[in-house]
């Protein structure tokens, strides 16, 4: 190994400790205990339904998924929302489910979305990639 490729390498491991450092530093933080949170789904039909919870789960995925209201997907960039409140995003249509938070676009899944009490999510179906 030349010196070049050893150089790479050692900046390559400061460059991948420095992304884990400021991630870990940066992540959102959870709330621990009791908390009540309401879920708001609008359907295609933009009929809507609201949901309230109290629970102790951290994350907006367990939330959902602990009470039955949606159903997805693990993959590689975490859960995908397939179907809430018994409707289910129809891919050929390019049908999603759109998750905002106090009405404001999120910008992480939900299973990396923390609750805290008094919280507003909404999870809209949405049409278009």
């Amino acid at each position: 190994m030349n010196k070049r490729n050893i150089f790479l390498a050692a900046v390559l491991v400061i460059l991948c400790a420095a992304a884990g450092i400021f991630y870990t530093q940066n992540k959102p933080q959870t709330n621990i205990g009791e908390k009540e949170i309401n879920v708001i789904v609008t359907h295609a039909d933009q009929t809507e339904n609201t949901f309230t919870y109290q629970t102790d789960a951290e994350y907006l995925a367990d939330v959902l998924l602990e009470n039955g209201l949606a159903e997805g997907e693990s993959g590689s960039y975490g859960l995908f929302i397939t179907t809430v409140d018994g409707e289910t995003a129809d891919s050929s249509n390019q049908q999603w489910w759109c998750i905002t938070k106090g009405g404001e676009q999120v910008n992480s899944g939900a299973d990396t979305l923390p609750v805290a009490d008094g919280d507003q999510f909404e999870l809209t179906l949405t049409e278009g990639y």
